[in-house]
C-alpha cells in the first residue's frame, strides 16, 4: 500500500491533520510543541481507494533536547517509508528559518514532496501564504486542520501521485494492544515483538505519549500491535498532555481484541495494575499477564514470581501469565503466540447439543429452575440462561466456571446473560 510521511518543525498542526484525515484521534494534539515522538501509522481511505500515513515528532535542527537524536531517527525512517511526503508549514506564524531548512534537507531525498500551508483559517492568513512560495515546491495546498478545509483536493492529488491497483477485500487483522504503568517495558515489549526500533525507549517514565501502531504477520495472521502511554492513578497526573495520553489508551481498550498487562517484576503488582486488568475485563477484552524484567531477578527466585502474580490477580484464574524479559526477548515469541489462541478462543462458539448436555447436569438455583443455556454471541462469548427465577451473582459465577471447565475459552471473559420465564405444567 502507498504510503505518506507528514514532517515539519514543531507545532504546525502535524498531528491534527493525522488526525483529521485518519478519522480517528491516534497522536496528541496540544498547544505545547515536540508532542508527537514516535512514529504514528493509520490507513486512510479516499474514494475506495486507500494509503498509510504516518505522523512523525518535530524536527530539531540544532537544539539540545535529550530526545532528539531519537525523535530524528525516527523522522528518517518514515522518509525512507514513505512514497509522498507532506511537508507542512505554519500559515497563520509566516515562513520561519526552520522551515526553509527543513526544506534543504527534504530536497536531498529525491521523492515527491507536497507542501501544506496549515491554518489558512482567514482571508489574511490566506494572503500570507504566498510567502511560501519562497520553499520552491510546484504542489502547495492550504488547508485548515481544525476547519476541516481544502483536504478534498489534496486527497485527490495524493491519489493521482499513486498507481491504481485493483480493490481488494479489507483485510482483517488482531489487534493487540499493550497496556502498563510508566516504565514498566511497554516500548521495549513492543520493540521486542517487531524485531525494530519502532518505539523510542528510555530509562525515563512517560516517554511513549502517542499510540504507536505496526503490523506483522505471524502464523498466517496479521497483528496490529499498539503501544500506549504508561497508565498513572489520574491523582498523581499533573500535566494535561500526560491526561490526553492516558485517556487515548483507555478508548483504545474498546477497539482491540487482545491486551497485554506488562508488569514490572522486580516491583511486582501494585493497585494501578488491578485496576488496569479490571478496565480490560469490564470491556470484556482478551488478556495476558507479562510479568517482565525477569532478567533483573535471580533464576532460583523465577518459581516466585507466578505464584505472586496469581496470588495478586486472583480474579484473572483464566487469563494466562507469562514471564518475559523484553530486553533480551525471553518468551516474547509465546505471547504473540498466545495472542492467536486467544483469538480463536474468542471466536468460538459451543453446539446447542452440548450446551443442553451440560443443562442436564446444572444444579437448579435456589427457588427456581435452569430451563435452557445458549450462546448467542461471540467476540467475546455471550450465553444466556433462561430460568425460572432471578439468581444471585454466585449462581451466575457457577454457570460461568462450568462453561469454562467445558470449553476452556482461555484468556477471555465469558458473558452471562438472564431471562427469567416460568415453566407451565399440563395438568
Amino acid at each position: 500500500m502507498p504510503t505518506v510521511a507528514i514532517v515539519g518543525r514543531k507545532n504546525v498542526g502535524k498531528s491534527t491533520i493525522f488526525n483529521r484525515l485518519a478519522g480517528i484521534r491516534m497522536s496528541i494534539v496540544y498547544k505545547d510543541p515536540g508532542v508527537t515522538r514516535d512514529r504514528v501509522y493509520n490507513e486512510v481511505e479516499w474514494c475506495g481507494r486507500s494509503f498509510d500515513l504516518i505522523d512523525t515528532g518535530g524536527f530539531f535542527p540544532d537544539e539540545e533536547f535529550p530526545l532528539a537524536r531519537s525523535i530524528q531517527k525516527q523522522i528518517e525512517t518514515a522518509l525512507q517509508e514513505a512514497d509522498l511526503i507532506y511537508f507542512v508549514v505554519d500559515g497563520r506564524s509566516g515562513l520561519k528559518p526552520t522551515d526553509e531548512d527543513i526544506g534543504i534537507e527534504l530536497r536531498k531525498i529525491n521523492k515527491t514532496i507536497f507542501l501544506l500551508v496549515n491554518k489558512i483559517d482567514s482571508k489574511g492568513v490566506r494572503n500570507n501564504a504566498l510567502e511560501f512560495h519562497k520553499l520552491g515546491y510546484d504542489r502547495m495546498f492550504l488547508v485548515s486542520a481544525e476547519a476541516g478545509a481544502g483536504f478534498g483536493d489534496l486527497l485527490d492529488a495524493t491519489l493521482d501521485t499513486f498507481p491504481v491497483s485493483k480493490s481488494t477485500k479489507e483485510e482483517t487483522f488482531i489487534r493487540l494492544l499493550i497496556l502498563g504503568r510508566p516504565n514498566s517495558g511497554k516500548s521495549t515489549l513492543l520493540n521486542a515483538i517487531l524485531n525494530e526500533e519502532r518505539a523510542i525507549v528510555d530509562a525515563r517514565p512517560g516517554t511513549t505519549r502517542d499510540l504507536v501502531n505496526a503490523r506483522f504477520n505471524y502464523d498466517g495472521k496479521t497483528i496490529e500491535i499498539i503501544d500506549t502511554a504508561g497508565i498513572r492513578k489520574r491523582s498523581r497526573i499533573t500535566k494535561p498532555i500526560e491526561f490526553y495520553s492516558v485517556m487515548r489508551a483507555i478508548r483504545m481498550i474498546e477497539k482491540t481484541n487482545v491486551a497485554v498487562l506488562i508488569f514490572d517484576t522486580t516491583t511486582g503488582v501494585v493497585e494501578q495494575d488491578q485496576r488496569i486488568a479490571a478496565l480490560v475485563l469490564s470491556k470484556a477484552k482478551g488478556l495476558i499477564v507479562v510479568p517482565n524484567k525477569i532478567d533483573l531477578i535471580e533464576e532460583e527466585e523465577h518459581h516466585k514470581i507466578m505464584a505472586s502474580t496469581i496470588q495478586s490477580l486472583h480474579f484473572l484464574d483464566f487469563v494466562p501469565i507469562i514471564p518475559i524479559s523484553a530486553k533480551t526477548k525471553t518468551n516474547v515469541e509465546k505471547i504473540v503466540q498466545k495472542v492467536l489462541e486467544i483469538h480463536k478462543e474468542s471466536d468460538k462458539t459451543v453446539s446447542k447439543r452440548a450446551l443442553d448436555d451440560i443443562t442436564k447436569t446444572l444444579k437448579d438455583p435456589p427457588g427456581g429452575e435452569i430451563l435452557k443455556l445458549r450462546q448467542v454471541g461471540r467476540r467475546p462469548p455471550i450465553f444466556r440462561a433462561t430460568l425460572t427465577s432471578k439468581v444471585k451473582e454466585s449462581y451466575i459465577k457457577y454457570l460461568r466456571n462450568t462453561i469454562r471447565d467445558y470449553f476452556s475459552f482461555a484468556g477471555i471473559p465469558i458473558l452471562i446473560k438472564t431471562s427469567i420465564t416460568k415453566r407451565y405444567r399440563i395438568k
